[in-house]
């Protein structure tokens, strides 16, 4: 394949497909590696603009007590937001968790990406070890969807947020994207400690979004579209054993929809069984 054909989209649907083929982690980690090497040395020599490794969600072990993802409860979420005195991390931290973006997505976020009227968050660009990059997939170029509230809090910050050259939603004092390390040493680790909830990784606050989202039973499709994975097959890959093993809920509502829709004497009988 043309390396300029190469996408994230593409380096996702390898992961999985080696993964399904039974191929070791630590194999796939190590072509990862190599990769991302080559993708590099092609961008320093202009042979393409972007490299497309770096957005890739990496492969995981399967579903091991060990490996298990750490996401907050609706408390913690909470807690860590309280936590954080200074209202732009504040709301950086309440975005992360309410969206589900990626940490260099939310810290190249600029105001003209606020859709105010349909309550989304356009994600087009990213910003990660201080370099610019701009998605090159459809999936990755997506519109999140976020509630009232949350455009409340936007609404708020936007008239406490200094101006900046870039019109980032999250600027730092020098006008210029916040450094990923002073976001989790001096914020982000304070807070989750002031809060009392044991160190977890920024990138944890997204897995806490989709684990949300599968909770409360939103379709695999939307939560895809949502996160920007290439495929509903590598949302499930990353977040399969998060789902109900035992879901009465929907056993019930497919016996409604059959009872109640047939004329046959199933529905005649649970009547007789509900009146005796």
């Amino acid at each position: 394949m043309k390396i300029n054909r190469i996408t994230t989209a593409r380096i996702e649907k390898f992961i999985v497909d080696r993964q399904n083929q039974g191929m070791n982690i630590s194999t796939i980690k190590k072509i990862l590696v190599t990769l991302g090497q080559i993708m590099a040395y092609a961008v320093r020599h202009k042979y393409i603009d972007y490299n497309p490794a770096r957005d890739a969600e990496k492969p995981r072990k399967g579903n091991t007590k060990k490996q298990k993802i750490r996401v907050l409860t609706p408390d913690e979420i909470n807690a860590l937001i309280d936590a954080e005195s200074d209202l732009k991390y504040k709301i950086l931290f309440q975005l992360a968790i309410f969206s589900g973006a990626r940490q260099g997505e939310l810290l190249g976020l600029k105001w003209s990406d606020v859709d105010w009227e349909n309550s989304q968050i356009h994600i087009q660009r990213t910003f990660n070890n201080d370099a610019w990059y701009y998605t090159k997939t459809d999936t990755s170029d997506r519109k999140i969807d976020l509630g009232p509230a949350m455009m409340t809090a936007l609404k708020k910050w936007k008239l406490a947020c200094p101006t900046s050259k870039l019109n980032l939603v999250f600027p730092n004092k020098a006008e210029n994207p916040i450094n990923h390390n002073n976001l989790v040493n001096r914020h982000f680790n304070p807070a989750l400690k002031a809060a009392g909830i044991p160190k977890i990784r920024f990138h944890d606050l997204r897995h806490t979004y989709d684990s949300l989202l599968i909770e409360q039973g939103e379709n695999i499709k939307y939560i895809q579209s949502q996160l920007g994975h290439s495929s509903p097959s590598v949302t499930l890959n990353i977040y399969a054993h998060l789902m109900k093993s035992v879901n009465q809920e929907a056993a019930c509502r497919l016996e409604n929809t059959i009872f109640e829709t047939s004329g046959s004497k199933m529905v005649a009988e649970k009547k007789k069984e509900v009146l005796a």
